[in-house]
């Protein structure tokens, strides 16, 4: 599948949990979301029978690893052993809610904004079904209650700080983000909206982004600061990132469309 702005791949990332990636897989088939990339990969570390067995039944290239290091190993192993201009980051448990073509529509758009360097990454996580784990919007609407209440002008006046990083989550509500926060939240067409850095966080889970950014800024910046927080003894990138100077700070734009992906696990994770 050809971009006018250049190569796309599409990387998975699936420690274990068959089940999961099993029914993301076959959503992406019954779509044919494989056509939109350049490049399919899924990345296994430590895999076991199972997963393997299911990654085979599907159009990826297969790679893997003798060990599990972790979510930033995992991701950065996907950019390395990719040689497309652009990435498409999943992970098994992120199964496809749209058409082929809306995906077309949204992965077109986000690589527009990329390429104009009008943003540093686009979300691709639907904003409507976003699935499971996803505690941002509780704590959005207890800041930014639709409509708007008493205790939370309240909530907001003696906790500006937060209630300032939480608006980027906007997004994932009904009123116009862009004309709620305006300072922050700018419409780029197209059900586009670019965010900024300093209240939206990082995330792992359905991005698309320029494949040298990530290995040149993200991974090195990641890696260059003491280990602290970790998940399983590994960094993760959203640790290191979210709530650092470096991110906050940066002036980036995050591109957040309508969103294609949900997170939705089947069956037991395998760990």
């Amino acid at each position: 599948m050809a971009y006018p702005q250049g190569s796309v791949g599409l990387g998975v990332l699936s420690w274990r949990g068959a089940n999961s990636l099993d029914a993301a897989m076959s959503s992406y088939q019954k779509a044919d979301f494989f056509s939109l990339f350049d490049e399919s990969m899924i990345f296994l570390p430590d895999p076991d029978e199972n997963v393997q067995s299911v990654a085979a039944k599907f159009p990826l290239r297969i790679e893997t690893s003798p060990d599990n290091l972790g979510i930033l190993v995992g991701m950065e192993e996907i950019a390395k052993r990719l040689e497309t201009d652009y990435i498409f980051f999943t992970e098994n448990d992120c199964p496809l809610l749209e058409t082929r073509t809306e995906a077309k529509r949204q992965i077109s758009k986000a690589i527009e904004l990329l390429a104009g360097d009008q943003t540093c990454m686009a979300r691709m996580r639907h904003v409507k079904n976003y699935g499971e784990t996803f505690n941002i919007i509780e704590k959005y609407y207890r800041y930014f209650p639709e409509p708007d209440t008493v205790s939370a002008k309240l909530r907001r006046l003696l906790r500006a700080e937060k209630a300032r990083r939480l608006s980027g989550a906007a997004i994932y509500g009904t009123v116009h983000p862009a004309q709620k926060f305006p300072r922050n939240i700018r419409d780029a067409g197209d059900g586009f909206y670019l965010v900024d850095a300093a209240v939206l966080a990082w995330t792992n889970q359905s991005i698309l982004i320029k494949r040298d950014f990530f290995l040149g800024t993200i991974i090195p910046y990641c890696k260059s600061i003491p280990l602290g927080r970790n998940i399983n003894g590994f960094r993760s990138i959203e640790i290191e990132l979210n709530r650092s100077k470096f991110w906050v700070n940066s002036g980036w734009k995050i591109a957040c469309g309508p969103g294609l992906l949900t997170h939705q696990r089947a069956g037991d994770r395998g760990y």
